[in-house]
């Protein structure tokens, strides 16, 4: 009869143990979780550097056929209205001009803004702003950083 009442309370798993299970198991997933969105932020971050480079390049086509840079007040790069898009999209200099990955062309070009690229020229040069997610390898902080022609 003493083995029946043992093995009655051994049939299941008992709230500590569960506990613990739970605990581990929800630990684990928010560490994967957070790496995932730092992962994603990094790739952005990686893509909004290409993007620059290929506009800088476009910038310099159309500045050698034309020779000034397109004259555009500070505007936010939406790929197909804004004006260097009008601009290099008009004179066959690129077929495609980047937008941001996460926003896409909508926000501001304010310290504060959301993550878009930005465009200010007097046709003798240029400044692009583009704001980054997080600090990259190559050593650039987060926040908004300028190239300049």
């Amino acid at each position: 009869m003493n083995a029946t009442i043992k093995n009655k309370n051994r049939q299941g798993f008992t709230i500590i143990e569960l506990l613990v299970v739970v605990t581990i198991a929800v630990f684990i997933l928010s560490m994967v979780s957070i790496s995932f969105r730092d992962a994603k932020a990094r790739g952005r971050d990686a893509r909004r550097e290409e993007d620059l480079k290929q506009i800088q390049n476009a910038l310099n086509i159309y500045q050698i056929n034309r020779r000034q840079f397109p004259v555009c007040p500070l505007t936010v790069l939406d790929g197909s209205s804004d004006c260097l898009a009008q601009a290099l999209l008009g004179d066959n200099v690129t077929n495609v001009l980047s937008i941001d990955p996460l926003h896409g062309g909508t926000g501001t070009c304010s310290a504060g803004g959301s993550y878009v690229y930005c465009y200010e020229s007097d046709g003798s040069d240029y400044i692009l702003r583009y704001n980054l997610e997080t600090d990259t390898i190559i050593g650039k902080s987060a926040g908004w950083h300028e190239v300049k022609s």
